[in-house]
């Protein structure tokens, strides 16, 4: 599981590479900063998913945030 892991990320990090120096090559540095962090992200999440780790899911917080909100309005 770790060579998988470990060639994720290099595959990760040279593909990103590859796609930022035309960016920088054309002066977009707002872009290639953008894509490094998603792909930064994407590197990381990818890994962890690799390696079975339970990632909480982005919906807990919205739930928290709406559900009162919801009841509020369903018992007027």
């Amino acid at each position: 599981m770790i060579v998988q892991i470990v060639g994720f990320l290099v595959l990760s990090v040279i593909w990103t590479i590859s796609r930022i120096r035309p960016l920088l090559a054309d002066h977009k540095h707002k872009e290639a900063a953008i894509y490094g962090s998603l792909m930064g992200i994407a590197a990381i999440l990818g890994s962890l998913l690799l390696a079975r780790v339970e990632i909480p899911s982005v919906i807990i917080p919205f739930n928290l945030a709406f559900e009162p909100l919801g009841k509020v309005i369903l018992k007027h």
